[in-house]
């Protein structure tokens, strides 16, 4: 397996660790790579998501891109608190859209590889 695919599959699994905090039971998962580019969609049933979560989410996935910290992800992952890790998260992508409407969060990211 190729470093960019470990990327972000470690970038998906922080996501729905996330979504399982929020008690979901259904989530779809979807990847797509074109060229340099990644595309990263996950839709999770969560009933009753608080609207301070969403934005906090919103927040932090759209945190502005450093690609120095991809290096030393491995080591920072998995030791935070959820809100840091979905900082870094969106340190690793470069774009995010996030809705959550009828009880339905959609999360959409974009990830450019390394060149």
């Amino acid at each position: 397996m190729n470093f960019k695919t470990e990327k972000n599959l470690k970038i998906v699994n922080e996501i729905m660790a996330y979504c399982y905090h929020f008690n979901t039971n259904n989530i779809s998962v979807n990847i797509k790579t074109l060229e340099d580019i990644s595309y990263i969609e996950i839709k999770a049933i969560i009933e009753n998501f608080p609207k301070e979560a969403f934005e906090s989410l919103n927040k932090a996935l759209n945190t502005p891109r450093q690609r120095e910290v991809e290096q030393y992800y491995w080591q920072l992952g998995g030791e935070c608190e959820f809100d840091s890790e979905l900082t870094l998260v969106g340190m690793m992508i470069d774009e995010a859209f996030i809705d959550y409407n009828n009880n339905t969060l959609f999360i959409k990211l974009q990830r450019k590889s390394i060149i």
